[in-house]
């Protein structure tokens, strides 16, 4: 995909794969790389670091309220969205005995936070024509994790 002139929007982006890909999307001319984590400040260093082009935003993708939300108010401030990476998920280092609450966040990370980005953007896309929706997925949805049972499970 050609990006210049395009906005770009990274969940996951306080760190690792999303930071790098906020970082790929700016260096190859995107006019908006939109950070987006729970980790407010995370995001707001990497933004800092992109330059202007970038902007942080706090969001949790576990909850689809604020998807929702945040996929408003960047359509708003920008007018569309052409490339949407779904890139947030967490490891949780627990096995079998891991506690509700954490297999719950865990599917609602790296599962649920990809239907609720889909519900959020593609309607808009299929109006306009155009958009793209970017799933990163893990070597353990083809493998296992042995030592992170949540992680493994939502990833297959």
């Amino acid at each position: 995909m050609e990006l210049t002139g395009r906005t770009v929007v990274v969940t996951g982006a306080a760190r690792g794969i999303g930071q790098a890909l906020a970082e790929r999307f700016a260096a190859e001319g995107a006019a908006a790389v939109v950070v987006a984590d729970l980790d407010l400040a995370g995001v707001t260093a990497v933004a800092e670091a992109i330059g202007s082009v970038a902007a942080p935003y706090r969001v949790d993708v576990a909850v689809e309220s604020e998807v929702a939300g945040f996929v408003a108010e960047v359509q708003s401030r920008h007018g569309h969205i052409d490339l949407f990476c779904s890139n947030a998920g967490i490891t949780t280092g627990a096995g079998l005995d891991a506690t509700a609450a954490t297999w719950e966040r865990t599917l609602s990370i790296n599962v649920l936070s990809h239907i609720y980005a889909a519900r959020a953007l593609v309607p808009a896309m299929l109006e306009r024509g155009f958009g793209y929706l970017l799933n990163t997925c893990s070597a353990a949805g083809l493998l296992t994790s042995v030592d992170d049972a949540p992680y493994a499970v939502t990833k297959h």
